[in-house]
């Protein structure tokens, strides 16, 4: 997200809706892999009850084709 539209609470609002409905649609889990250099988006899925479950090493190559690891994270419904 760009710069300026951080801490707004959209990010939040979008992925506790996520939540909301899966679990409505009787999902218990949900999970995440994040670039693992894109701390906002993992402090964000922290923030929302996700946990660091995991971490895969050079896994995509970024827009500039270095190549990057990732975070893996789980929500778990209680």
């Amino acid at each position: 997200m760009d710069q300026k539209y951080r801490g707004h609470g959209v990010g939040t609002a979008l992925v506790n809706e996520l939540i909301k409905g899966s679990e409505k649609a009787g999902y218990w889990s949900i999970y995440s892999a994040t670039i693992s250099i894109n701390r906002a988006s993992i402090a964000l899925h922290k923030k929302c009850g996700f946990r660091e479950i995991g971490y895969r090493e050079r896994i995509a190559k970024d827009r500039f084709g270095e190549w990057q690891n990732t975070t893996l994270m789980e929500y778990r419904a209680s």
